[in-house]
């Protein structure tokens, strides 16, 4: 089995080193396949490069195929979309591929442009259908629903939903609503795969937590807040600090620690009461865990919208790891169902803001290596790989 995995990035994307690498790097020791990557994007040179080396050592072949943004980024992304099909039948002779495993709606496209041409040399089509992102773009970023773009991408996802011998998801309700669309006829080729994380890197570690906390300047009894990821209108930041203000107003030595990519747009956004307890931080990929050990709480808000039962957020499964009670938003993927009613878990909107101050003073009594032990078989990357593995392993292939 020789599986092309076709991304779409942009130049800000990290999750390639950080989650599908170790887990194609996890599939290629369990099962005889390898792994090719064709990445899409308008990372620069550098970034590029870095993600090749990564790539190398996990033993996986990486090309980047550049995506023009000037003169306008619809042309680019339009000439990037007719020259990937060629793209994709050269790396296809050139390395025996015999499995095309298209991510999300522009490789979708070009995979569907290509369909005929797949068939007639036996090539199996995996759609990796991560998250709902064209309603995503819809419930975020002004698409129209009666728009010529919305039909022209809806038009694309359900035609390879249809056609693909097997499609993966990051939850059940996700599914639920492709087969709304495409019908139950095609129930027996979805599989959910998880976004697990390296159980090794996210832990409870009292030395690093010691450290961390005195380069933050964070008192040893004082609660430490942690948002780690994106920040985006869709991602509740004035919830997020009105939560926190509620509670720092009874717990003044508390913090708030954003470990975010841009510190500077955040900064603008702060009240000036809370900025001396906010700390704005940009680090790499490797050095996250230290900072979640020296956290007492991880925070995962998102604005109410029809996309979210399609995803799987990846801060999630890297909060509970490490031990980290947890405020994450309602209906999110599958998270409801999974660790709603857990004690280490608090929803929100849930009640007022006593009932989230009274669940805070009681969450420093729960245990961090429970609350890890707890979701290692959920949220651990041997679950994603034993998940891909009965996916790629099924009748349908």
């Amino acid at each position: 089995m020789k599986i092309l995995f076709i991304s779409w990035d942009s130049d800000q994307t990290n999750y390639m080193e950080n989650l599908f690498f170790p887990i194609f790097s996890g599939l290629q020791k369990e099962l005889d396949c390898q792994f090719f990557v064709l990445q899409f994007s308008w990372a620069e040179t550098r970034e590029v490069n870095r993600i090749n080396a990564l790539a190398q050592e996990f033993q996986i072949t990486f090309q980047q195929q550049p995506v023009r943004r000037k003169p306008h980024p619809v042309l680019g992304s339009l000439l990037a979309k007719q020259l990937g099909q060629n793209v994709i039948k050269r790396m296809v002779a050139k390395h025996g591929i015999t499995h095309l495993m298209p991510r999300s709606t522009m490789p979708a496209m070009m995979v569907n442009s290509i369909f005929k041409w797949a068939k007639k040399r036996n090539l199996k089509i995996v759609f990796d259908a991560d998250g709902l992102p064209i309603q995503e773009r819809v419930d975020y970023a002004g698409l129209k629903e009666n728009s010529l773009q919305y039909h022209w991408l809806k038009k694309a996802e359900t035609k390879l939903l249809k056609q693909a011998d097997l499609v993966l998801v990051r939850s059940v309700l996700a599914k639920d609503v492709h087969l709304q669309n495409i019908g139950q006829a095609h129930k027996d080729k979805f599989f959910k795969v998880s976004n697990g994380r390296i159980k090794s890197r996210f832990k409870p570690d009292p030395a690093l937590r010691e450290q961390i906390r005195k380069e933050l300047n964070v008192l040893p009894h004082a609660m430490l807040w942690l948002y780690s990821g994106s920040i985006g209108p869709q991602y509740l930041l004035s919830e997020m600090l009105q939560l926190f203000d509620s509670y720092h107003i009874h717990h003044p030595e508390s913090k708030f620690l954003f470990l975010i990519r841009n510190p500077t747009f955040l900064a603008e956004a702060i009240p000036s009461r809370l900025k001396h307890a906010i700390i704005l931080k940009s680090v790499s990929y490797e050095f996250l865990p230290a900072y979640y050990a020296a956290a007492d709480i991880g925070v995962n808000l998102r604005k109410p919208a029809p996309s979210l039962v399609g995803i799987a957020p990846i801060k999630v499964s890297e909060y509970l790891l490490a031990g980290l009670p947890i405020i994450s938003s309602r209906g999110i993927g599958d998270l409801d169902e999974m660790i709603g009613e857990e004690s280490y878990c608090f929803m929100y909107p849930s009640g007022n803001n006593e009932e989230l101050n009274h669940w805070l003073l009681g969450i420093k009594e729960i245990s961090r290596e429970n609350i890890r032990a707890q979701s290692i078989p959920s949220f651990a990357l041997e679950n994603s790989i034993n998940e891909y593995k009965q996916a790629l392993k099924s009748s349908n292939l």
